[in-house]
């Protein structure tokens, strides 16, 4: 068995926090997050005990999907603040001995971006081959896209373009055009424009955005899986292409290489154990890490149209996905692990997890806290996780969920409900977004009792604020209670350091699979420490089974845990064995 201590990277034994620039903290009072903001915050991140800061886009964009349709790389937006507030950020993580992390989105740009201005003036134009454009087909007579595909939110992948006559491909929304990758040049401007130019200035890496959709299969139909539209789900055409490896290598050996810089690769379209290998193994050259989504959406089933289809997750499938992402960081690979609960494009944990109700929200937190940083791996704490913040109430209107995904997925089920489509209905189209929308994660951080939850001065804040905030889910009010889910978070970073030979580095064996309500695991250091991670999922109390009866009980997420090995509703342990 291989030592992974020796010679880690410093991402390896670190902890991420994520921030969402425009619902972080408000500066200037105008209900809109920004830099100045983030700024004035750094020494709370610090106090937490996280090592690394991501901040998600905050470049120049026309926000069509909220800051990844990119119109400059090299701007920030004038809503969050200028240049120099970025390089007191960069300098303030640094000063505070805290690495700084981008994020990275140059599988499109905006439409808005000078590139794509200047390529839909012509077809002769030298910025024609920075987007993938293609002529109209016809079919009887009718003008159609050039192939049937569906884009990720719903309706076409292509949208055809008046000045030239011809379609564009958008994975996304149609104001997000897709670079093309097969030019070398426009490779080359990439790595130039998004990447090197903020290397230069002191950022220590990037999350990857849809990383995996670079390389684009051959132009040909998808299969038909809905007959009564020409338009069919084919998200298997634009990810994973065939030169993607390819391209990976060259944009790490051009760019990454040169600095002692992480990339955090969100890899949507990677799903076994040996295709991961193949991208953040130390070998492949590619990515040090990868965020995958068999975790985020365990909660989550197809109807191929869209991934917003909310299920009950079942725990063993949860267990199954976690001993699966645990091995990426075991002993017998050069890999490395990521592992997360939340960000920006997941609903809140204890909602989706959990019980979120008033009796329950506070241990459900910490547990999952218990979860999350008791795993090999780098893990990432999504702002106001670690406070417990919870999903948007119920009671919400649709009109407040605002996301691009959200309301192309209600026009996509009333389009299908229209064209006759069996088996779907509004009403659990709705409850789908009450469950796993994304605007759950996009509402104002909690910061206080204050007007708008101390997030801003603002009478109206860009996204509602969520009135949980009253009923104490604020950093404020969990400063002063020493078994809020903020205290507990800072108490689990600091254990997680004390016993990284076995949290971090050690290796990490299942010892329940079959059982429904309880997750139990043991981590095993280099050395030879074992502790034994037992964890309660459900309203009931529950024995921990321990693997020797002598185990010293280290730490609980319950304020009075019992003295025998039960652990009561939603309940954590770790003992030492």
């Amino acid at each position: 068995m291989t030592d992974r201590r020796i010679d880690a990277k410093w991402w390896k034994s670190s902890t991420i926090y994520q921030i969402y620039p425009s619902s972080f903290m408000d500066s200037n009072g105008d209900g809109i997050g920004d830099l100045p903001g983030i700024l004035s915050k750094l020494d709370y991140i610090k106090s937490l005990g996280v090592d690394a800061v991501w901040i998600s886009p905050f470049y120049k964009s026309p926000n069509k999907d909220q800051g990844y349709d990119i119109s400059d790389y090299q701007m920030p937006d004038p809503a969050y603040g200028s240049m120099a507030d970025v390089e007191a950020i960069i300098k303030g993580c640094h000063d505070r001995d805290m690495k700084i992390i981008f994020d990275l989105v140059i599988n499109h740009t905006s439409d808005q971006h000078k590139w794509f201005q200047e390529s839909r003036k012509s077809k002769d134009n030298p910025y024609r081959k920075y987007y993938i454009w293609k002529p109209a087909r016809y079919i009887d007579g009718e003008r159609r896209p050039p192939t049937n595909w569906e884009a990720t939110f719903g309706g076409s992948a292509w949208e055809w373009d008046e000045t030239t006559e011809e379609y564009y491909l958008h994975a996304f929304v149609v104001e997000q055009p897709d670079l093309n990758w097969e030019d070398a040049e426009v490779r080359q401007a990439i790595y130039k424009e998004a990447i090197l130019f903020w290397l230069e200035k002191g950022i220590d890496g990037f999350r990857v955005d849809v990383s995996s959709h670079y390389s684009k299969h051959e132009y040909v139909d998808a299969p038909i899986i809905k007959p009564e539209q020409y338009i069919q789900p084919a998200r298997a055409k634009y990810v994973d292409g065939p030169r993607l490896r390819e391209y990976l290598e060259e944009m790490q050996r051009e760019t990454f290489s040169k600095y002692d810089s992480v990339t955090l690769a969100e890899m949507s379209g990677t799903r076994t154990l040996e295709n991961k290998l193949d991208f953040v193994g130390e070998s492949s050259k590619r990515f040090s890490m990868a965020i995958s989504f068999d975790l985020a959406t365990v909660d989550h089933y197809g109807r191929e149209a869209t991934y917003l289809w909310w299920k009950p997750y079942d725990l063993q499938e949860f267990k199954k996905i976690t001993e699966a992402e645990q091995f990426l960081s075991g002993p017998n690979t050069d890999g490395w692990a990521l592992t997360y609960l939340e960000n920006h494009d997941q609903a809140r944990s204890i909602s989706r997890f959990m019980n979120d109700s008033p009796e329950y929200r506070t241990i459900s937190g910490k547990t999952l806290a218990m979860y999350l940083l008791t795993l090999s791996g780098t893990p990432i704490i999504y702002q106001g996780e670690e406070i417990g913040m919870i999903n948007m109430p119920k009671s919400w209107p649709e009109a407040e969920y605002i996301d691009a995904a959200s309301w192309m997925f209600i026009q996509t089920v009333r389009d299908d409900i229209q064209k006759g489509v069996k088996g779907i209905a509004e009403e659990e189209a709705f409850e789908s977004l009450q469950r796993i929308a994304r605007d759950h994660a996009r509402v104002p951080m909690q910061w206080s009792n204050d007007h708008s939850a101390g997030f801003s001065s603002s009478a109206k804040t860009w996204m509602r604020v969520n009135p949980s905030y009253k009923a104490g889910i604020n950093v404020a009010e969990e400063e002063k209670d020493e078994c809020s889910v903020l205290n507990f978070y800072r108490r689990m970073l600091a254990f997680r350091k004390e016993h990284s030979d076995s949290l971090i580095f050690g290796e990490y064996q299942n010892l329940e699979a079959e059982t429904e309500k309880t997750m139990q695991f043991s981590k095993k250091s280099f050395d030879g420490e074992t502790l034994f991670v037992a964890l309660n999922f459900s309203g009931e109390q529950q024995k921990a089974s321990l693997p020797d009866s002598k185990g010293e009980l280290l730490i609980s997420s319950s304020t009075h845990p019992d003295q025998e090995d039960i652990l009561q509703p939603y309940e954590g342990r770790i003992y030492r064995v």
